[in-house]
Order: structure tokens, then sequence, then C-alpha cells
């Protein structure tokens, strides 16, 4: 069976993004597959009116569900702007780097809504980098999700047996130390991945760094996280007040535009 056809984007999509290794510089040319991530505003009657639920999450893949997704095949995954916007301010690692990823598609507001970005920067978002990081390791060490000790952690058992662990798992783990840095003691993220962490994390991913080597850099690297979580130099949380105005003023311009 071919790829299926991805659903055309609901009108009121402000912003769709690439995201995953392709985006990040750190995937094997030609041997991935290409991730979106969109953000749609809500129309009012699923944020005013009875509906409790608003926009749902929605999952988009040109393969069947159920089925892994390989070179050429496309995951989109769209977000209503609340619902985006809550995630990216309480530090998720995947929503926020939408905030810095290479546009596909954006009108005036979805570009706004980059800009945006240093926002949502703030001490808090290290113990969600940390938590990520630490639970894809515990995986990969087999600690955690019945690896039993193969240092797996994403189900791709030829690159256990070609390297003797998960190589794109482990990049993925070390990636979210150097961005949770990087992000925190910059305000922002460059995307790709710059300079020697993006050399060392293509390594790890073609499996030229020996396990033991990727295990000390990612001890490393929480530790790092760990001693910025203090660092008063870094504000403590997001500019909530400057989030809240920019949100109700992009819903409101948006309902403006829709058909009475």
């Amino acid at each position: 069976m071919g790829p299926l056809p991805l659903p055309e984007l609901p009108p009121t999509t402000i912003l769709l993004v690439e995201v995953g290794s392709t985006a990040h510089g750190t995937g094997i040319p030609g041997g991935e597959d290409y991730d979106q991530l969109g953000v749609v505003v809500e129309p009012p009657q699923l944020v005013l009116g009875l509906d409790p639920d608003g926009f749902r999450t929605v999952m988009q893949r040109t393969q069947p569900e159920g089925a892994r997704s390989g070179p050429g095949d496309v995951d989109r995954t769209l977000y209503s702007l609340r619902r985006f916007l809550r995630l990216a301010a309480s530090g998720n690692p995947s929503i926020l780097m939408a905030l810095w990823a290479p546009i596909d598609m954006a009108t005036d507001e979805g570009r706004a809504l980059q800009s945006l970005g240093a926002a949502f920067v703030g001490r808090h978002v290290i113990p969600r980098y940390r938590g990520y990081m630490q639970s894809q390791a515990e995986k990969l060490l087999g600690l955690r999700g019945g690896g039993h000790g193969k240092r797996g952690g994403g189900r791709r058992e030829e690159l256990i047996e070609a390297h003797g662990y998960d190589t794109k798992y482990a990049m993925h783990c070390a990636r979210l130390g150097y961005q949770g840095i990087e992000l925190v003691t910059t305000g922002g993220l460059r995307l790709p991945v710059q300079g020697e962490p993006a050399d060392w994390l293509r390594a790890v991913r073609r499996g030229d760094v020996p396990f033991e080597e990727w295990w000390q850099r990612v001890l490393e690297l929480d530790r790092q996280l760990e001693d910025l979580e203090s660092d008063v130099r870094y504000r403590a949380g997001p500019d909530r007040e400057r989030i809240d105005r920019w949100s109700i003023e992009v819903h409101r311009a948006i309902w403006e535009q829709l058909p009475s």
C-alpha cells in the first residue's frame, strides 16, 4: 500500500513547522520520516460554546495507524493554539522547539507566535528537559519499559543489532540535554543544532560513538542542567502576562475574519 494522502489543513491554521530529526539536523540524509507540528486557532463555538473539550489534538499520517513511518513518510500533529500555549509555557520540549523550527506554512499570526518564543523561556523548563532525558536514558539502560538491558527504547532492533544500542533514541536523549542548556542560557534555540554538539550527535546517530562515551556525556549534561535550576541569573518562569495578552489579541483577530 502506498502513502495515504494527508487531509487539508483547517482554515484557521496559523503555523505549520518541521520538527523531528531533520529539523534538528541530526538525522541521516534520506533515512528519516518528516514530522510536522501545526497550530490551529479554535473557532469561537469551540471556546465559548457547550463543547467541553474544544479542538482536539489531531494526528495525521501517511502510514496507516500502527504502521511504522519510514523515509519519505509524513507524521503531522495539530494542536489548538490554547493547548499549544499551555504546553509551551509548561516547558514541554517537543512543543517548545516549534517556536524556533523551520516554517512550512505561516500566517502573520504564526510568525508572531514564533517571535514570542523568548516569553516561554525560564528555569522552569529544566525539570521537563531533565525528566525527558532521564526517562529516555533509563529505557536505554533497560531500567524502564521492559528492555531488560537491551539498550533499546525506540523499538529499533536493527540499530541495537548493528551498534549495540538504539543510536537514534540515544541521540535524541543527549540532544535534549544540549538544547535545555541552550534554551535557558540564551533564551532560544538554534535549529538545526550547531557546532560540536551537532557533529557529536550525528556521530551518535551513525553508531560511531561507543555506548559508554554516550553515557558519560549524558551524565555531564544532566549535571549542567541541575546546576542551572538554581542559577538566579535566569528568569524563573514564563512571561505569562505577555503570552495571555497575545493569545487574546490573536483569537479576537482571527474570529473577526471568520464568516458570520
